[in-house]
């Protein structure tokens, strides 16, 4: 495997749904996020994207590319290792894996349900993931835009996008 060392640029954002992955909802192949989504009631505000550069390294092999960083304080996760990796023959499905402080494996996959466990130092959460879009171009142009729905169950799901760009 091909060791890179690499600066990783990630703007992320979340808005509040109003429905809960875990009650079956499931949006439709053909809707739009922007317009169909059903987000809760806000006070106008749309919440602040944040937008983090990192050092990392990006490992690339015959099969599997992965893209590994440290979390910050900033993220709430310090002490946190990240993995976001894929198989060149399936590029669109995305696995996010955290170990540390944090323990955890997301997949994300276009237009599917996968559900996990979140381990904390506190408890331990069970998530529901919804992958809307994954536009996959890291190895082609260093991009990866990410658009999904998240939900710790018992907490208000959140539609996030992560645009993730390497150097």
């Amino acid at each position: 495997m091909t060791k890179r060392n690499i600066m990783i640029h990630m703007h992320t954002s979340r808005l509040t749904l109003a429905e809960s992955l875990f009650e079956d909802f499931c949006p439709p192949e053909d809707f739009d996020a922007e317009e169909d989504l059903p987000y809760a009631e806000t006070d106008g505000e749309m919440p602040e994207p944040s937008e983090l550069w990192m050092e990392g390294k990006l490992l690339t092999g015959k099969d599997r590319v992965e893209l590994v960083y440290r979390e910050s304080e900033l993220t709430g996760m310090a002490g946190t290792v990240t993995t976001i990796g894929f198989n060149r023959t399936d590029p669109t499905l995305i696995s996010i894996m955290r170990a540390g402080a944090v323990r955890t494996v997301l997949t994300l996959e276009p237009g599917k349900h996968h559900f996990c466990l979140y381990n904390t130092p506190y408890s331990d959460f069970d998530i529901c993931v919804h992958a809307l879009r994954v536009e996959n171009k890291l190895l082609t142009e260093g991009t990866m835009e990410l658009d999904y729905l998240i939900e710790i169950h018992g907490a208000q799901a959140e539609h996030c996008k992560m645009s993730i760009s390497i150097r």
